[in-house]
């Protein structure tokens, strides 16, 4: 299970770079397809991170982790959903849209960092 969840969010870190690539573009005024680009793009990442956040919260449930808590995988969980849905979209506030890039970013470490050390 937890090398299914490394390789989850590997995958996971990838997508939201994937995603903050597409908001920069979008930012110097590039356009997406919605049907060929944007849709299988937010359904992929989505799927995804469901399958992440069922088996994290599975491996807490069973096993504790340092101090990573299943709130912290919930708002994770939530925070990738709207990065890759606000990625494409114009308006959306930059600092609000960075903090939950970080936010993401440090999660997916921690758990890296947690599940090599209980290894």
């Amino acid at each position: 299970m937890c090398k299914e969840i490394l390789e989850l969010s590997e995958r996971l870190s990838t997508d939201m770079e994937k995603a903050k690539h597409y908001h920069e573009r979008v930012g110097e005024g590039e356009k997406f397809s919605f049907t060929d680009e944007i849709v299988p793009f937010v359904d992929d990442v989505q799927a995804r991170a469901e399958e992440w956040r069922a088996s994290v919260q599975g491996l807490l449930s069973e096993d504790t982790l340092g101090v990573l808590h299943p709130n912290q995988v919930e708002h994770t969980y939530e925070n990738m959903y709207v990065l890759v849905t606000e990625s494409f979209q114009y308006h959306v506030q930059e600092q609000r849209y960075q903090e939950r890039l970080q936010a993401v970013d440090y999660i997916l470490n921690l758990l890296q960092q947690e599940i090599e050390e209980k290894q």
